[in-house]
């Protein structure tokens, strides 16, 4: 595959030339290997828009999509989910996760750009976000019931992405601390907008770092085999919870009653209503038990890591569940970890 689309491709694709990245740039192609972004603007007769680099501002019009099937992808884990995307919030954000709503969580420093497709190959209208490195984050596939006029309308705005766009609703990140060597050294906050936005940061690798020392707290690393049986026992309960997929600088999340979880020769699917999560246990190289504080307080979660020691998925309770739900998971939680 050449590095670049042939000239002959672009004359018809009605799409701008791919994004600069200059001194900064993090990009596969720098390195000599394709990403998903380069794959697109290379296929033969590829029909789309790239619409700049103010990836928060088109995030912002997610909504108007009205109903799309949304999937992040995650290394191992993949979620996919229909519905109406929620307003996205960034880093320092409150937790948003509705079951009737697609809930996104952005950090658009660790994101790239955003490119809308015309349909092809049984592949309906879609838009996509990519991380930093031009890999899918997240994916909005249009459906019957979806807002066609929006969707156009953002192909046709694509000036109006090109960073200079501020984004003042929800999508802006909290004031950060200076980041000495001091801060790098100290473990998270314990509480759970803290435990997302490590995730966010740097994908949770110092996060994971800090795990061992923090046993007195109750973290534990465990064998895959303990989780995949404490997903498959909750969904034999109904239990509700909350499940995120956490791709470089985008987490989707959903609160729901679990409706049925199986694996099969290292492949899991957990099922919450119209939301499908796909682990390849195989690929998950830790997991680990942790504790944070939530709403009852003292809250546990289920974090698996790739081997690239990033966070894919995370499993725990958010909003004001009932006491019996929260009791229920963290006795579940803790039996994983002895």
């Amino acid at each position: 595959m050449p590095e670049s689309p042939r000239p002959s491709d672009s004359e018809h694709t009605g799409r701008g030339s791919r994004p600069e990245c200059r001194d900064r740039c993090t990009c596969p192609r720098a390195n000599g290997s394709a990403n998903d972004l380069d794959t697109l603007l290379a296929t033969p007769g590829f029909s789309g828009s790239l619409l700049g680099s103010d990836v928060a501002a088109v995030a912002e019009q997610l909504p108007s999509l009205e109903q799309v099937v949304g999937v992040t992808v995650a290394g191992p884990v993949l979620m996919n989910d229909v519905g109406i995307h929620e307003l996205p919030v960034g880093i320092g954000g409150p937790i948003r996760c509705r079951p009737s709503r697609i809930s996104l969580r952005l950090n658009p420093a660790r994101l790239g750009s955003a490119l809308v497709t015309d349909p092809a190959a049984h592949v309906p209208p879609t838009l996509r976000i990519f991380d930093a490195s031009g890999n899918t984050a997240h994916a909005s596939y249009l459906t019957d019931t979806s807002d066609r006029l929006a969707f156009e309308s953002l192909s046709l705005a694509t000036g109006g992405f090109d960073g200079t766009t501020a984004s003042h609703h929800v999508v802006s990140a909290a004031p950060r601390r200076d980041d000495t060597a001091e801060d790098r050294d100290m473990p998270s906050a314990d509480d759970q907008i803290a435990q997302f936005d490590a995730v966010l940061e740097d994908g949770g690798t110092q996060r994971l770092r800090s795990m061992p020392g923090r046993s007195e707290d109750g973290f534990a690393r465990v064998e895959s085999r303990r989780v995949v049986a404490a997903f498959e026992h909750a969904a034999l309960l109904g239990m509700p919870m909350t499940i995120a997929t956490t791709a470089p600088g985008c987490i989707q999340m959903r609160h729901d009653r679990l409706d049925g979880a199986r694996e099969h020769r290292g492949s899991m699917v957990i099922a919450s209503g119209t939301c499908r999560a796909m682990i390849n246990v195989n690929l998950v190289t830790e997991c680990w038990v942790t504790w944070t504080d939530g709403v009852w307080g003292r809250t546990g979660s289920i974090e698996l890591y790739d081997r690239h020691a990033r966070c894919s998925f995370i499993a725990t309770q958010t909003g004001s569940v009932s006491a019996e739900t929260f009791e229920g998971w963290n006795q579940l939680v803790a039996d994983v970890a002895r």
